[in-house]
């Protein structure tokens, strides 16, 4: 994809509403799918054909689902964190499947398997079994984390 060329995105009111409340603007919602759609990192949900882009372009990650209908791009939700990841390489004893959702690894096309990742903010270590792309180690953060677990642990760290 062009980096000149326009993107075409529909986001529902109420996804709109949402990615306002999270303080995310829609350029940087733009920015993800056009990295993701340029070859960058995604992972894509077989069971539903949605995508999941990270995009980080200085100390916050930004996530976008989205699905491509016709020559546009209907965006499902986006969230963030702050906190930098790191595979550790290592694979957790079990399962290869991540949840319900089908999540592969779109560049390497392969599913996606638990990893112990390290999470970090600021000062802080957080090791977690996370589901990551085997191959190119590519880590997914799920909604949920994100703006649950995340987002409380962060808060903390700055609260100290």
């Amino acid at each position: 994809m062009d980096a000149q060329e326009p993107l075409l995105l529909h986001i529902p009111e109420d996804v709109e509403r949402l990615i306002e409340e999270r303080l995310i603007l829609k350029d940087d919602v733009l920015k993800a799918i056009r990295k993701a759609e340029g070859g960058g990192a995604k992972f894509v949900n077989t069971a539903n054909g949605r995508s999941l882009t990270p995009y980080r372009p200085k100390t916050v990650t930004y996530w976008v689902e989205y699905s491509r209908s016709g020559d546009r791009y209907l965006v499902h939700s986006a969230y963030s964190h702050r906190m930098g990841m790191k595979t550790g390489g290592g694979l957790t004893d079990g399962a290869n499947s991540v949840s319900d959702a089908q999540w592969i690894c779109h560049a390497c096309q392969v599913p996606l398997e638990f990893q112990t990742v390290r999470l970090q903010y600021m000062q802080c270590i957080f090791p977690l079994d996370l589901p990551a792309c085997p191959r190119c180690k590519s880590i997914l953060i799920s909604e949920e984390l994100a703006t649950g677990k995340m987002a409380e642990a962060e808060q903390a760290l700055e609260d100290k």
